[in-house]
């Protein structure tokens, strides 16, 4: 079953010192059967040997084995007449390839994969540009190495918060904050100026601020203003943000500015620590989890703002080619009437439903914050959930959401996997 090959995606490796490694993926690694007619590199390269069928080209390289489609190989040459390296574009028209193709001639050496096409134009393929790019070499990589955690390996991991200056000033501060957000998916920023104009110059060094519903910059305070249990002084149950956007926000930003009162704890829970509880213990709910999609709606009609937001989903989704986990969709104020799913399989999505929910509650799981106007956080809302305790007094928060491509976008020019 595909859910159970996520257990070595989701399955995070401990250390000596009790943390967790980032993922590696461990997968099984197939072995070519002897072939009638196999052709070997030269002696000096063994691990490599390839077999062409009727519409594809098996090519064994190390402990992989690839089966490349011959369109799919003329479609992805990498000549100047074919792909513009300067833009990194294609400039093949990939509806002009002959479906039918097949290549004339087809060599490899230690290093590389030849192919000469009917037309006589040659493709070359480094062999281990094949193993990153072919889908059986994707299937073994993982896009966003983690470090799963709950409240003890947090804290034992003692990861530490950047400073608002080295953050705004250096590449070294910047990338040391987004290693963290990346392996935990929450990060600290010390020192920050409290006020909504430094909160938003600290924001804008990541990412593109995103406008909502709810504007760019919002306060945030309990003076019920908007139509949300957050806008009060209530407690707040874990949850995951915009579920009911049809994308939901990437990154929340939070910074305190104030609050003269008790109480307001920040809870933040690891929504993928929890699915990979519920993979271990019963992986048909974690398929079903994946598998059927929910409708989550915010409707509000409060002084002057009007909305009706739908958005649609699975509480958990993962990439189908390698079955990793990148996105939790969990807000159980904000799910909207469940008419998506036949009866036949409504009461075994809450049985899989609780589960998860039981996994989210467990105390070891919940990570406590009291947060104070000077340090502010950033939570990845696709996989963080976060609530509050009741409070007195008067609080006041200021943030904003930010676009994750941008966010992602800056990690990788630092040169971080992302």
């Amino acid at each position: 079953m595909w859910c159970q090959r996520l257990a070595w995606l989701l399955r995070g490796q401990r250390g000596s010192t009790g943390r967790r490694r980032p993922w590696v993926p461990r997968g099984p690694r197939p072995v070519l059967a002897a072939p009638a007619r196999c052709h070997p590199t030269a002696p000096a390269s063994p691990q490599c040997a390839w077999q062409l069928h009727q519409d594809h080209l098996e090519l064994r390289y190390g402990h992989t084995l690839m089966r490349l489609d011959f369109v799919w190989l003329r479609d992805h040459c990498r000549s100047a007449s074919c792909y513009n390296a300067k833009t990194n574009q294609r400039s093949l028209d990939t509806a002009s390839v002959d479906l039918a193709i097949r290549p004339q001639a087809v060599r490899v050496d230690e290093t590389t994969l030849f192919l000469t096409w009917p037309d006589g134009h040659v493709t070359r393929y480094g062999l281990e540009w094949l193993l990153r790019n072919s889908y059986e070499g994707q299937k073994q990589q993982v896009m966003h190495p983690r470090i799963l955690w709950n409240a003890e390996i947090y804290r034992q991991a003692r990861v530490p918060s950047v400073d608002c200056r080295s953050f705004l000033e250096t590449d070294e501060g910047l990338k040391e904050f987004l290693q963290n957000f990346l392996l935990y998916g929450i990060a600290f920023v010390e020192n920050v100026t409290p006020t909504k104009e430094d909160t938003e110059i600290l924001a804008e060094r990541i990412s593109i601020i995103r406008e909502t519903i709810y504007g760019r910059m919002w306060y945030f305070t309990s003076d019920f203003s908007r139509g949300d249990t957050a806008y009060t002084k209530l407690a707040l149950d874990r949850h995951t943000d915009t579920t009911y956007f049809q994308e939901p926000c990437g990154i929340q930003v939070f910074h305190c500015l104030k609050h003269e009162g008790t109480g307001g704890r920040t809870l933040l829970v690891d929504g993928f620590h929890a699915a990979e509880q519920v993979l271990r213990r019963a992986p048909e709910h974690f398929e079903l989890l994946a598998k059927v999609p929910l409708k989550h709606e915010y409707v509000e009609s409060v002084g002057g703002c009007h909305n009706h937001m739908i958005g649609v989903g699975p509480v958990l989704n993962v990439y189908p080619w390698n079955n990793e986990l990148y996105l939790i969709r969990y807000n159980n104020y904000d799910r909207a009437v469940i008419n998506t799913v036949p009866h036949d399989v409504v009461r075994r999505w809450y049985h899989a439903h609780r589960a998860l929910t039981a996994e989210l509650r467990r105390p070891d799981n919940e990570l406590w914050v009291k947060l104070k106007p000077g340090k502010a956080l950033f939570v990845d809302n696709w996989r963080v959930l976060h609530g509050r305790e009741a409070f007195t007094g008067y609080r006041q928060l200021c943030g904003c959401y930010l676009t994750r491509d941008d966010v992602l976008n800056t990690a990788r020019l630092l040169g971080l996997q992302a």
